[in-house]
């Protein structure tokens, strides 16, 4: 099963290889030949044009599977939501911080809103939405990177607290003071219990003594079996009213969606949330 979903084809890949040579081959033989120059020149803008209708068909054939995924499994779809409609993503001030790092634009698109939900109490499907955020490589390029975020909504106030799944032990304290500055509601957190992965994870939270009780020894059992099995490193964050589960500059699969709905609610359900009567 493949959980993420692939940014590039090799159709892709090779048209830009093209590109790339033939425009690196104008140079060479500008001097020497024009007629052999303009040849390349032909060449490589067929090979740039189908970069570009490549890049289309792809975000096509991606709306396309999300569409057929809405409608298998009670959702509704918009690849153009409306501001009110990602308000709620807005809220989270660590995950803002973490997808605008640089000189970057940001935007939301593809959301997935759940249509209904059962009468179980159980935590329900979340909201599902992708960030677009473009980095500029100081040369006049950029780089634009995909995260697909997960958003529960609950049914009672939780401590806020963000989960950091990219901490580094090495280089971790520089860049958590970039992240948190003017975050003035979160605090770091030392867990010392249920062998917590504190070399993998770093833990802010509003109140350290109520998160220590909030974060179980199943919830932290499930963070340590993800890392001996290798796994892609979450990051989580609650804004008191609704929790939010993604993984840094990736997006999936729609076997990958239903595979990160499953482990972000047993996730959830292994917080000590008190359901409300």
């Amino acid at each position: 099963m493949s959980i993420n979903y692939k940014e590039g084809s090799k159709k892709l890949y090779f048209l830009i290889g093209i590109g790339i040579v033939f425009s690196s081959l104008i140079f060479v033989t500008y001097e020497h030949s024009h007629a052999l120059t303009i040849i390349l020149f032909f060449v490589s803008v067929i090979a740039w044009l189908g970069v570009f209708f490549e890049v289309q068909a792809m975000k096509k054939k991606r709306i396309a599977d999300l569409e057929v995924y809405a409608v298998n499994n009670n959702y509704n779809f918009s690849s153009k939501p409306k501001s009110e409609e990602i308000t709620e993503f807005k809220n989270f001030k660590a995950m803002q911080k973490i997808l605008e790092t640089g000189y970057n634009s940001h935007a939301f698109f593809n959301l997935l809103t759940p249509i209904k939900t059962t009468n179980s109490r159980d935590i329900k499907n979340p909201k599902i939405v992708t960030s677009s955020t473009t980095i500029s490589n100081g040369q006049g390029g950029s780089t634009t990177y995909y995260t697909q975020i997960f958003l529960f909504k609950l049914e009672t106030e939780i401590p806020i607290f963000f989960l950091n799944g990219g901490h580094n032990s090495l280089f971790g304290n520089l860049f958590n003071r970039y992240t948190f500055k003017g975050i003035k509601d979160l605090i770091a957190v030392h867990i010392e219990k249920y062998n917590f992965p504190k070399n993998k994870y770093k833990l802010y939270a509003s109140d350290s003594k109520i998160i220590k009780d909030f974060f179980t020894e199943r919830f932290i059992e499930l963070l340590n079996i993800g890392l001996k099995k290798k796994k892609k490193r979450l990051h989580i964050e609650s804004d008191g009213k609704n929790i939010i589960f993604y993984v840094k500059y990736k997006r999936h699969t729609t076997e990958g969606i239903d595979f990160y709905i499953n482990l972000s609610k047993a996730l959830s359900e292994s917080l000590n949330i008190k359901k409300s009567s």
